[in-house]
């Protein structure tokens, strides 16, 4: 006789067991459904206050490169409230993890090495690493990901990189289907908008991964050179293939907003001045061309363009630079905050799925 599930266990728990989660679209649109179902489902028992206790005992290694508040505090307070523990481990106070090419003695270590001494001590590595961690050389930071699970004999976590974030993506999507429930046909706008910072193209790029694999009509719209990844723009329209909807690409803001259920005006930085495209790390001339763009930033005039649009944006928004606080902080408008909200459902969904043990 077959056994039976313990009592109160969902049946998620455990069904992607061991598996890494570094990009959406390494997983299907009925995988990814199924993740939704079960964050939605996590959220209902959060804000009942019923315990979730699924991961008790194990443990999540977060290696942040970069600092965090949404994405450190989601993830801390998800494992522990699936009854599990964090640790939380900063390059800087450890002997930092490194791909072979930029070992240091007695500084570094190697990514093969530490990914294998914590598999011995945990459930779960989660890392984040992009920018100035990743030397801004573009696909680096994935790099360094893609090392851990290589070496790592437990489920590796994306938690950002220089070239996704998925479980924002995630977070993105449950917000998008709680207005819309079937979003096949809604068009989504991922737009540059200005920031005086300089930021990864992960944002965006994962945005229109799943857009596209939810058979959205998604629009790509940026200023002349700002272009997103080659592999991610091919990544796209393969998902439009397969999935249905529409993949365009505009250098009109004005025109991308124009009938939009859904607007995401976000900063990246134009990859043209950092290295696999350029010799050097043009810091200085990638502000320089970014500021000549202060007028793509979202206002209330180019949401009265909209479909009655919903505003979205990961956060830390960047206000009076991407966005105007009219539209952020209307809430006829503005999603933002339930973003942030659904970072901590998806990622207890994907970590009791991962984590989980199915009996």
């Amino acid at each position: 006789m077959a056994r039976r599930r313990a009592a109160g266990k969902p049946a998620y728990v455990g069904s992607l067991a061991g598996k890494d989660f570094l990009n959406t679209n390494d997983y299907s649109q009925d995988d990814i459904a199924k993740i939704l179902k079960a964050a939605r489902d996590l959220r209902e028992k959060f804000r009942a206050k019923k315990p979730t206790e699924y991961l008790k005992g194990q443990t999540l290694f977060m290696l942040f490169y970069n600092r965090s508040l949404r994405t450190r505090n989601s993830f801390e307070a998800g494992i522990y409230q699936l009854g599990g523990h964090a640790h939380f481990l900063s390059p800087s106070d450890v002997y930092t993890p490194t791909l072979p090419e930029d070992m240091i003695p007695y500084q570094t270590e190697s990514i093969a090495d530490v990914a294998r001494v914590l598999s011995t001590y945990g459930d779960a590595i989660a890392v984040r690493i992009y920018g100035d961690a990743a030397k801004w050389h573009i696909g680096r930071g994935h790099r360094v990901i893609q090392e851990f699970a290589k070496w790592a004999t437990i489920p590796v976590l994306n938690m950002e990189d220089d070239i996704y974030h998925p479980f924002q993506a995630l977070a993105d999507m449950m917000a998008i289907t709680d207005v819309a429930p079937k979003p096949r046909g809604k068009k989504f706008v991922v737009s540059y908008a200005y920031s005086g910072g300089l930021k990864p193209l992960a944002v965006p790029q994962s945005c229109i991964l799943i857009g596209t694999q939810f058979g959205m009509d998604v629009v790509l719209a940026h200023p002349p050179g700002f272009e997103l990844e080659d592999h991610v723009i091919d990544a796209c329209r393969k998902n439009v293939e397969q999935y249905g909807g529409s993949f365009t690409v505009t250098n009109d803001m004005k025109e991308a907003f124009e009938g939009a259920d859904f607007v995401y005006p976000k900063a990246w930085s134009p990859k043209k001045f950092f290295p696999p495209y350029n010799s050097t790390v043009d810091k200085e001339g990638a502000t320089k061309y970014q500021d000549g763009f202060k007028n793509w930033i979202c206002t209330p005039e180019l949401m009265d363009l909209t479909n009655r649009g919903k505003y979205m944006h990961c956060g830390p928004a960047d206000r009076g630079q991407e966005v105007v606080d009219e539209v952020i902080d209307n809430p006829s408008y503005s999603l933002y905050f339930q973003q942030a909200e659904n970072r901590l459902h998806v990622q207890k969904a994907v970590m009791s799925m991962v984590m989980g043990r199915k009996r």
